[in-house]
């Protein structure tokens, strides 16, 4: 127990104005107190008042108030018989400070055990972000979206659940305290927080920040929160070692804006008064050129400005002051922002103009050539050949060559210029080669994206795009008339190496195919790991002119908004993982449905140079084509989407297998010479294809079945199948004509032989759409019930009395241990399976439920109308094929 006259000795004695300067916190008198930023709220006028003759403390703002040892609580984060310890013989006496020593509230540095052990903490804060949505979806209001920038920086989530996964006591639970990851009586001190790593000057891990998430701490709690003690860390500090210049900002999530929109040479400090020492250690290790200082636009943050720049300078750190809009910070003005990117840059040239002219001053030999270009300086050759611009991308092949000696080195990559991603891989790959540091690496790949965006094919610069030859017409046509077009589809897939999957096959041609037509399908490609979803899709892709497709891994939550007018009108969106859509999926609901897209933001007014509501409307319809692993997806997504899945089978794997086999062989290369005629051929049709309306006479007569709810969405996708496969048959079917309001409109019928073809298709990827359970989910039930009977048969038991575990599953199935706990859970869910035993950390023991014979091959029937008694009734009602 503390005795009472230890507190009141420290409460008189402790002078507070000392302790709250010695925090960080810049004081200035003002008549008989001192007045300074509170360090517990989002402070931009000194609020925080110290009474030096009572030795007590206020905030006029949030509301806090007290002594020195309620300042030490709330300031380090601990409880009140820490504070009381941290400020016992503290050297803060009001008589005047000792000499002797320093404050005792200096963190000590940790140990190589409490290191591991934080970095096994951000470790499971980082597999809490990613599975509990609420942090990433913080983020994302404030604009930050890209899911490799969170895995990069291990962003983390303390969402309570780290304490169920420790003992109750012991030397770990203990450390943590230590460490001050759990507070004196136990909790989480991050409680809410979304959690950024800090690391020091060789990449050790020695602290961490929280920002609060509102809804879930409220109440007199800090916004920003770290480890108990001094400030210790830093957050990219790589970005020092890379480049000769960085952007200081003011607070972690600025400079995690500016990463977000991929300008990585940023380094935040801790609020406006949180430069500290590692910062400055850490700037003149690196031989920095100059920092670009860019803190929120008011009063604090411009004198924080102010101080920091003298700071850096008495160091011979030169500095650049960076102005925002008034009241803007940088997170908000790349929020509200049109082209804020662009608009940043300006701004960093205003702080700097001569920074543009260093630039234009560098010595550089370019060469055009028949295939790209060269680039040369400072002895470093690179070679761009290859260059294509398809909508969102920039891709080019460039070779890096060095003359050593003798000898002449090559790094070769193939690289998208706008992925950032990509541009990495190519720059590890070249300071290897060059022997370079990374800076002078990175801005030459910066030179080489400028060149390849301002560069023309001598081609397209003289005669514009290349027109359909005599030769590619003839085989075009010939195509668009074959009575048996689907078969030689078929056969053409298989010569593309793409074996197996006939109505996949199908279904995703044709569908590619109706992008041209009014009502679009769509088409989700769902499937485990490795089934071969990516090679459909690209498979399918390649048939289809460059110009009609965009393909993108990732989109973030309003990239379609500002996409040009017509750029997706009649075209396919390809994705190529359904995770990297992030929050851009409301868009492409949006444009599926309504076939358009608008957004409306704030940009200045070209000729006034004020802020004025912008709008950019996206047209389509477009077809969008999107692969994906995941089990469970939302329904308002799922309605607007044909799924199909691929044949996991072991004969399948076989075929595929034996594909691959055939592909080393003399026929195997010849297929390989086919396949570029093959491609043209259908590239050519498809741009033969007109715009023509498409009319089923039989629509009133067809019927589908009407006891599931979702075919409802499934009936309309069936009829505009048929549509579709009609258009693809437009070389073979009679043109007619008709006048509505002074406009001719041409159209084409549907026939019996359409429809017939349609109802395969549908029967085999429609029926499969209405069963309950997704094709990897029913194949894993039924290896389920396989394993069940024959352990059933051979104990001679019956099979509700045989337990099974995840184990005995994964053994029998040989799936990976991901792949049985993902479908496992939707079984259990659905009420087909039931866990007997189990629960978080122990095994889990399940029972089969369902033990009726269960089919995966067999499609689900859709009471489609057989072909015969379609041809009937139409006979009856007097319609007729052409």
């Amino acid at each position: 127990m503390i005795e009472k006259e230890t507190i009141k000795r420290i409460k008189k004695d402790v002078d507070l104005a000392a302790l709250v300067k010695a925090k960080g916190v810049e004081l200035k008198k003002n008549g008989k107190s001192y007045f300074g930023l509170c360090p517990f709220h989002d402070d931009h006028n000194p609020s925080l008042s110290i009474n030096p003759s009572t030795n007590l403390w206020q905030c006029f703002g949030c509301g806090a108030g007290g002594d020195v040892i309620r300042f030490v609580e709330l300031f380090d984060q601990v409880d009140f018989k820490e504070a009381v310890k941290r400020l016992s013989d503290n050297g803060f006496k009001a008589a005047g400070q000792s000499k002797r020593k320093k404050p005792s509230i200096k963190q000590p540095g940790l140990t190589a055990k409490q290191i591991k052990l934080l970095n096994r903490v951000i470790e499971f804060y980082h597999t809490a972000f990613c599975e509990d949505p609420r942090a990433k979806e913080y983020l994302i209001k404030r604009g930050i979206t890209d899911n490799a920038v969170f895995s990069d920086f291990k962003i983390g989530f303390a969402n309570g659940t780290l304490l169920n996964t420790l003992p109750g006591e012991g030397d770990i639970f203990e450390q943590l305290k230590q460490i001050g990851v759990l507070t004196g009586k136990g909790n989480e001190h991050f409680y809410g927080y979304v959690t950024f790593p800090l690391y020091d000057i060789n990449g050790n891990v020695n602290g961490i920040y929280g920002r609060r998430i509102n809804e879930m701490v409220t109440g007199n709690v800090p916004d920003h929160l770290y480890l108990p003690g001094e400030r210790h860390g830093l957050f990219n500090r790589q970005a020092a070692k890379a480049h000769k210049e960085i952007i200081l900002t003011e607070s972690i999530i600025d400079s995690f804006t500016l990463i977000n929109a991929g300008i990585r040479n940023t380094i935040p400090c801790y609020g406006t008064n949180g430069l500290i020492p590692d910062h400055v250690r850490l700037f003149k290790q690196s031989g920095l050129e100059a920092v670009y200082i860019c803190f929120d636009a008011d009063e604090s943050g411009a004198k924080a400005t102010k101080s920091v720049s003298s700071r850096l300078q008495a160091e011979n750190i030169r500095t650049h002051a960076v102005n925002l809009p008034h009241g803007h910070d940088i997170n908000d003005y790349f929020f509200l922002t049109a082209n804020a990117k662009d608009q940043f840059k300006e701004l960093l040239h205003l702080a700097n103009p001569q920074a543009a002219k260093a630039v234009k001053e560098k010595k550089e030999q370019v060469i055009k050539t028949d295939y790209g270009f060269t680039m040369t300086i400072k002895g470093r050759k690179y070679e761009v050949r290859g260059l294509s611009k398809n909508n969102g991308k920039l891709k080019a092949t460039v070779k890096g060559i060095l003359y050593d000696k003798s000898k002449k080195r090559l790094h070769v990559d193939t690289v998208d210029f706008y992925s950032a991603r990509s541009r990495n891989f190519l720059i590890k790959g070249l300071c290897d080669l060059f022997g370079t540091d990374e800076s002078s690496i990175v801005q030459d790949v910066e030179r080489l994206l400028e060149l390849a965006e301002d560069y023309q094919k001598p081609e397209q610069a003289q005669d514009g795009k290349k027109e359909m030859t005599a030769r590619d017409k003839k085989a075009a046509l010939a195509f668009l008339k074959n009575p048996d077009i689907f078969d030689e589809i078929l056969v053409d897939f298989e010569t593309l190496g793409y074996t197996g999957e006939e109505m996949n096959k199908l279904l995703c041609y044709i569908a590619a195919i109706s992008r041209k037509m009014e009502s679009p399908l769509s088409v989700m490609i769902q499937s485990r790991s490795a089934a071969g979803k990516s090679f459909l899709q690209d498979t399918v892709l390649s048939l289809i002119p460059e110009d009609d497709f965009v393909k993108y891994t990732r989109l973030t939550d309003q990239a379609l908004f500002y996409k040009d007018k017509d750029s997706l009108k009649h075209k396919i969106l390809a994705i190529e993982e359904l995770d990297g859509t992030s929050g851009a999926v409301y868009s492409i609901r949006s444009i599926q449905s309504s076939k358009k897209i608008s957004i409306a933001y704030t940009g200045k007014d070209p000729a006034t140079g004020e802020l004025k509501t912008q709008d950019n409307t996206v047209e389509g319809p477009l077809m969008v084509f999107i692969t994906t692993t995941q089990v469970d997806i939302d329904g308002e997504t799922a309605s607007r989407f044909v799924f199909i899945s691929i044949d996991e089978s072991e004969h399948m794997t076989k075929k595929i297998l034996a594909k691959q086999r055939q592909s080393q062989t003399m026929e195997g290369m010849i297929s390989r010479l086919k396949s570029a005629e093959i491609i043209k051929k259908h590239q050519s049709a498809n741009k033969l294809l007109k715009p023509l309306h498409v009319f089923n006479p039989y629509a009133e007569l067809l019927t589908f079945t009407s006891k599931s709810l979702r075919a409802r969405r499934d009936h309309t996708k069936y009829l505009n199948l048929i549509l579709a496969i009609t258009y693809l048959y437009q070389y073979q079917r009679k043109i007619r004509t008709m006048d509505y309001s002074s406009k001719t409109i041409e159209y084409i019928n549907v026939t019996l032989t359409d429809i017939e073809k349609a109802n395969q298709i549908a029967n085999e990827v429609l029926g499969r759409s209405l069963d309950e359970l997704p094709p990897p989910s029913r194949a894993l039930l039924k290896l389920i019930q396989e394993m069940v009977i024959i352990h059933c048969k051979g104990k001679k038991i019956k099979p509700e009395e045989y337990h099974f575990t995840r184990r005995d599953i994964r053994e029998y199935s040989t799936w990976s241990d991901f792949q049985v706990k993902t479908h496992i859970r939707q079984l259990e869910e659905m009420e087909y399976i039931y866990a007997v035993i189990g629960k978080k950390g122990k095994e889990y023991i399940y029972e089969l439920l369902v033990t009726d014979s269960i089919n995966e091959e067999k499609p689900f029937l859709v009471g489609l109308t057989d072909i015969r008694q379609l041809k009937s009734s139409a006979e009856k009602a007097g319609i007729t094929d052409e």
